[in-house]
């Protein structure tokens, strides 16, 4: 029954609780990232915001007027470039694998045998199939699964544990409270969620029902697996200097707020006809320009309903969670100048304004009516030009590292 116990301690939340509170308001996203910052605080990076923030996801915006998805995350480009970025700037390895030859038996004999070492493994999979079980010990998941219908989407859990005489493994939530994050599932129900999660039934790709509409139609989710699963090695170089890797990231940072990054063909549109994208803090302050000029519209479900684009697409929730995480990088990059006699004034201001940008986003979370969420896109697409501002003016300091 091999368990790595200590991740309990390990495990990091982005949940934060709305009007409601908990369960129902229990508000959360970036499964995607949320527990590879589990695993580099399991192996001994504390400052869980300042990773966030090192990835470049927090500072990161992309909309596509053709398709009308907003996406206020994203980094330079793929999941797997925050997943292989992260770990290596702040001085550790780390590993994605997908489809391995073997099928299901290699695949988690690779899996039981990374838990026997002490790593625990983020995986994705068809989640729908997991949350009945997820739902017997986490109040949030049995709300989730009380007002779903028939559900389909993709989700990123950790796997920290395995018993092969129960059947079981033990997978942690990334998206609630600590208390509640820890369950058990039967190994044959989590194998098929893993297999799932491709998508792929006979020849051809098939949407899950209700997962996120897409222009009137079911979409796919991020496109991984089978046996998708990413994890961290657990030492790290011994030679590892923070100022360098403050260096490094606060460039590329700043290439991602201002927009240059992520290249148009890095966004999963055809690179020989690319569509007009949007991104950066400017590409932010068009699009809320659009929104209050009245040209996006609440998304199409394939029912023939109009659903509440910021309520019902759960979209700034990862505004709220990942530009906390640039605030809590520019502001741990602004003490590591200061204990150096370097001027930090501008990191300071860029932090306050990014962590200003994350609070707006709590509000637009809630917001049905697109005409006042251009209000407040419109207030957090200034706050995000005023960092990149700041950030413009730190970096001659910065480059000095």
């Amino acid at each position: 029954m091999p368990e790595i116990k200590a991740y309990t301690d390990s495990y990091y939340s982005m949940t934060w609780l709305g009007p409601k509170g908990y369960p129902e308001n229990a508000n959360s996203g970036r499964c995607y990232f949320t527990g590879m910052l589990g695993m580099l605080r399991h192996f001994g990076e504390s400052d869980t915001l300042f990773a966030d923030g090192i990835s470049g996801d927090g500072f990161s915006f992309r909309w596509c007027p053709a398709w009308g998805a907003p996406a206020f995350n994203g980094g330079k480009g793929a999941f797997h470039e925050i997943w292989e970025y992260t770990p290596r700037i702040l001085g550790y390895e780390s590993h994605w694998e997908e489809d391995h030859e073997g099928g299901f038996d290699e695949a988690f004999s690779r899996l039981c045998a990374l838990i026997d070492r002490g790593v625990p493994v983020q995986v994705g999979l068809h989640y729908s199939l997991l949350l009945p079980y997820g739902a017997m010990s986490s109040p949030r998941l049995a709300f989730q699964r009380s007002i779903m219908k028939e559900t389909g989407f993709g989700h990123h859990v950790v796997v920290a544990g395995y018993d092969l005489d129960r059947r079981t493994v033990t997978i942690w939530e990334p998206n609630d409270i600590h208390e509640h994050a820890r369950y058990e599932c039967p190994l044959d129900v989590f194998r098929m969620a893993w297999e799932q999660a491709s998508q792929r039934t006979g020849d051809t790709y098939k949407a899950w029902p209700y997962h996120h509409p897409w222009g009137g139609q079911w979409s796919l989710h991020d496109g991984y697996g089978p046996y998708l699963m990413v994890w961290v090695e657990p030492d790290r170089n011994p030679g590892w200097d923070i100022g360098q890797a403050i260096h490094h990231s606060f460039r590329r940072n700043l290439k991602i707020l201002s927009g240059e990054y992520p290249k148009p063909y890095a966004l999963f549109g055809n690179q020989w006809q690319i569509p007009h994208w949007e991104t950066g803090a400017p590409g932010l302050a068009r699009f809320a320009e659009a929104v209050v000029r009245g040209e996006v519209e609440d998304a199409l479900s394939p029912t023939g309903e109009r659903r509440a684009l910021f309520v019902f697409g759960n979209i700034p929730n990862h505004g709220v969670l990942g530009r906390r995480g640039a605030a809590g990088y520019l502001a741990r990059s602004a003490a590591e100048l200061e204990a150096r006699g370097l001027d930090a004034k501008a990191l300071r201001e860029a932090s306050a304004r990014m962590h200003r940008s994350s609070e707006v986003f709590q509000a637009l979370r809630y917001e049905s009516d697109l005409a006042r969420a251009g209000v407040l896109l419109t207030e957090i697409a200034r706050n995000e030009l005023e960092a990149l501002d700041a950030m413009r003016t730190g970096w001659d300091v910065v480059r000095t590292l």
